[in-house]
């Protein structure tokens, strides 16, 4: 890369998110370039075409990953995916944004974790994106600079819009649940706001108030989770 090239970026993943992500990279971001897009649904792959002119358009991820024109992929695929896809991209030296959670097994990050050591060159980076929100990042400076003395207490809510059209009851069986698909990001935050405790206990509950589908698969609407820390710190999340 120079001060003056672009970064070619493939996307794998076209759904809700997937498209928001792929119009800002085709739209929005002065020096990044879309160049190709992998999905297995063809529905997708002709919306890419349509609207953003990708050019190079994949059913598979491995054959997206073969292209030697290819900087960085993004990755807004399923949570189960996450992990392996990343893998693949590092092998083909390829540098990683991937949607959050990177896995819902720890193994699976160790392994991620473990591989990216050994590529230095390689970025890869999981969309924790309010550390990059400026109102974010002038809290997170205003903490360390010690101008409210030593936090001992973050509390956070993440509200996502009601979705009358079943998704939720329909994302459910691979999310993970509410808290690991959306407290996730509260989680993140707690944590770096903290300065990276290590946490001891975790109470949680929830309730069903609408998607009663949910209930199949050990999931709920609402949740509340509170969170004890080494050092006696604490965090308050809702979903």
């Amino acid at each position: 890369m120079t001060t003056s090239s672009r970064l070619r970026i493939g996307i794998a993943g076209l759904g809700r998110l997937g498209r928001r992500h792929a119009e800002n990279l085709a739209r929005r971001v002065p020096r990044a370039e879309l160049v190709a897009a992998c999905s297995p649904v063809e529905e997708e792959l002709a919306w890419a075409a349509q609207e953003l002119r990708v050019a190079s358009l994949h059913a598979e991820y491995g054959d997206m990953l073969a292209d030697d024109g290819l900087d960085a992929v993004f990755l807004v695929t399923p949570t189960s995916l996450h992990a392996e896809q990343i893998l693949q991209a590092l092998e083909a030296g390829k540098h990683v944004y991937c949607e959050k959670p990177l896995s819902l097994d720890l193994a699976d990050c160790r392994r991620v974790e473990t591989l990216s050591a050994k590529h230095p060159r390689l970025k890869v980076m999981i969309g924790y994106s309010r550390r990059f929100d400026a109102s974010y990042r002038d809290a997170y400076d205003k903490v360390r600079a010690g101008m409210i003395g030593k936090p001992f207490l973050v509390r956070s809510q993440n509200l996502d819009m009601n979705d009358p059209s079943g998704f939720f009851v329909r994302f459910a069986p691979t999310s993970g649940g509410i808290f690991l698909d959306c407290t996730v990001h509260d989680i993140d935050l707690a944590r770096w706001l903290l300065g990276n405790p290590e946490p001891v206990r975790v109470f949680a509950t929830g309730v069903v108030a609408l998607h009663e589908g949910l209930r199949e698969f050990g999931d709920v609407d609402i949740g509340v989770a509170t969170c004890e820390f080494a050092d006696g710190q604490m965090a308050c999340f809702y979903a």
